[in-house]
């Protein structure tokens, strides 16, 4: 049972009256707000607050529960007409919950420096200028590529839905233990010979890759969405890490159902007829 709650919110108008509402409903019931040691936090936002969220209050290994006042909402479990079963989710002894792993992204930058990020979503190595990347691509210690190209995306399997497909990269089930690798703009001529195609990684695989000429390639690294470094990169590792993030939601989600109505249909429902059975 969660008694301690913290709220975390974003500062769009809608999601400000849902917050007021959440807040008077759970001291009417009898829960503590509060962000000294809390036992949970609920997001209220979109899938861009609640990666705001992970980012944030990670390192405190909580779950968080979401409620969507965004558009897509992929990752938040209630919407806003639900809010009235929060007290109930929140005493469930065995309420459901989804574990996503992360990726651990080491940069070293070229001056020597490690920076450690844990990615929810993806990583992404780019330019800094307009100016094609050239790198090479290690797997497992092994020469695997030489890129050339716009960037590359590292995304988690929940990620997947987030900038790599919209990338011409596949979508991954959730529960699939790996990652994948998404190329962005990779140039192929008759020189040049890059990574075309997403490649799907086993989850004990680590990547490395390491920038020509880093210190005249201004090469920077984004992990969701948030700058690793103001310097330059030279070199970036990619693995999945033992961190992970646990979410909780109302009931159980179908992860088909859920990609079908967020990504596909982009709530335009066209409800599909289900198969009879008994014919």
């Amino acid at each position: 049972m969660y008694k301690r709650i913290y709220i975390f919110h974003n500062k769009v108008k809608k999601s400000l009256a849902v917050k007021n509402q959440v807040m008077s409903l759970l001291r009417k019931e009898g829960y503590i707000l509060t962000k000294e040691n809390p036992d949970i936090i609920v997001v209220i936002g979109g899938d861009g607050t609640m990666l705001s969220a992970i980012r944030t209050m990670e390192e405190a290994n909580l779950p968080f529960l979401g409620v969507n006042t965004g558009n897509l909402g992929f990752l938040p479990g209630l919407l806003p007409d639900e809010i009235h079963l929060l007290p109930t989710i929140l005493r469930e002894e065995n309420p459901v919950m989804d574990e996503f792993c992360l990726l651990e992204v080491v940069s070293k930058t070229i001056s020597g420096k490690e920076v450690v990020n844990y990615v929810f979503n993806e990583a992404v190595i780019k330019h800094y200028h307009p100016k094609m990347l050239e790198a090479h691509i290690y797997i497992d210690g092994k020469p695997f590529n030489y890129f050339t190209g716009d960037g590359l995306i590292f995304s988690t399997p929940i990620g997947t839905t987030g900038y790599a497909i919209w990338a011409g990269g596949a979508a991954i089930h959730w529960d699939l233990p790996c990652f994948q690798i998404t190329p962005l703009q990779p140039n192929d001529n008759r020189i040049n010979r890059p990574l075309k195609n997403s490649m799907v990684i086993p989850a004990g695989a680590k990547v490395t890759i390491k920038v020509v000429k880093a210190r005249f390639r201004s090469a920077s690294v984004a992990c969701d969405g948030v700058m690793a470094s103001r310097e330059y990169i030279e070199e970036l590792t990619i693995s999945t890490s033992d961190k992970k993030v646990r979410i909780m939601r109302a009931k159980k989600q179908s992860y088909f159902e859920l990609y079908r109505n967020k990504i596909i249909d982009k709530h335009i429902f066209r409800y599909l007829e289900e198969e009879d059975d008994t014919v």
